[in-house]
C-alpha cells in the first residue's frame, strides 16, 4: 500500500542526473536609481521556466535574487516570500552561475565584445555538448513551450 502524502516532499526521490540549467537575460536595466542590473529567465532541463529573476549589484558584488511575492503579514508588515528557490547549495551555485554567465555574455554582446567570464566556473552557453540530449532544440532554449 502506498504511503500517504503528509504534506511534505519525499527527500529520497531524486532525478538520476542534474538538469541542464540555461539562462537568458530578458532586459538590462541602466538606471542610477536602482541596484537591479537585469531581469532573467531560467530554463530547467527543458521542462520548467522560471521568470523574474533579478541580477542585483550590491556592496558585496553581483548576486541573483529569486522571484518574489509581497504581502502584509498579520502585523501589517510588508513581507517578501520567494516564489521559487534552489533547495541545495549546489543547485543555488549552478543557478547563479548560469544567470551571471548570461548577464556577462549579454553585457559583452551589448558592448560588441567577446564574453570573458569572471563569476566562477559555468558551462559556455554557446558551445553545444555532443552528449547533451537537448542539443536538437537549437541555439535558444525552449522558454515558451507553447502550452
Amino acid at each position: 500500500m502506498p504511503a500517504k502524502n503528509k504534506g511534505y516532499f519525499a527527500r529520497d526521490v531524486r532525478a538520476a542526473h542534474q538538469p541542464i540549467i540555461s539562462a537568458r537575460i530578458d532586459r538590462l536595466v541602466d538606471s542610477p536609481n536602482t541596484h537591479i542590473k537585469a531581469f532573467a529567465t531560467v530554463n530547467l532541463g527543458g521542462w520548467y521556466a522560471i521568470h523574474g529573476l533579478r541580477v542585483i549589484d550590491s556592496q558585496k558584488g553581483l548576486f541573483v535574487q529569486m522571484p518574489q511575492n509581497s504581502f502584509n503579514n498579520k502585523d501589517g508588515k510588508l513581507t517578501y516570500q520567494d516564489i521559487f528557490h534552489p533547495v541545495t547549495a549546489e543547485a543555488r551555485t549552478e543557478l547563479f552561475s548560469a544567470v551571471l554567465g548570461a548577464y556577462e555574455q549579454k553585457l559583452s554582446e551589448e558592448a560588441g565584445q567577446t564574453a570573458s567570464p569572471s563569476h566562477g566556473s559555468y558551462p559556455e552557453l554557446t558551445d553545444p555538448d555532443p552528449n547533451d540530449p537537448f542539443s536538437d532544440l537549437g541555439d535558444e532554449p525552449p522558454f515558451d513551450m507553447g502550452l
